[in-house]
């Protein structure tokens, strides 16, 4: 391979690099921003959670009253789960472009001749 080729392939994957940690920075700043949320009790209960899973908002459908003291916290404890869940899976759905596929990691071999072909090109 010509020195020239090298240096257009590693000018190539320093763009990538660059470009992925934009996307990623991108993407984490989107995470956290994220909610979730989730009912329970017929609907009667509805929590919404963030990023972390911190309950940010509980409300109460009118026929709430229809419910003992127990019957309520037992739904509220459901639908923050529901919650947790739901911010989970969006988080996971964000996330998702950038994730690494370990079933195709490259082969020590490669990442070595990479390495010495790297090493070759600043020296």
């Amino acid at each position: 391979m010509s020195e020239a080729r090298m240096d257009d392939e590693f000018a190539r994957a320093v763009d990538d690099f660059t470009e992925q940690v934009a996307v990623i920075g991108r993407l984490q700043a989107e995470a956290a921003e994220l909610m979730g949320t989730g009912t329970a009790a017929r609907r009667r209960v509805t929590v919404v959670v963030n990023a972390d899973g911190i309950a940010i908002d509980i409300k109460f459908a009118s026929s709430i009253g229809d419910l003992e003291y127990d019957e309520i916290a037992e739904a509220i404890t459901e639908a923050s789960g529901k919650a947790v869940v739901d911010v989970a899976r969006r988080r996971k759905e964000l996330m998702a472009p950038v994730m690494v596929d370990y079933g195709e990691a490259p082969k020590v071999g490669d990442m070595l001749a990479a390495v010495d072909s790297l090493k070759d090109q600043l020296s």
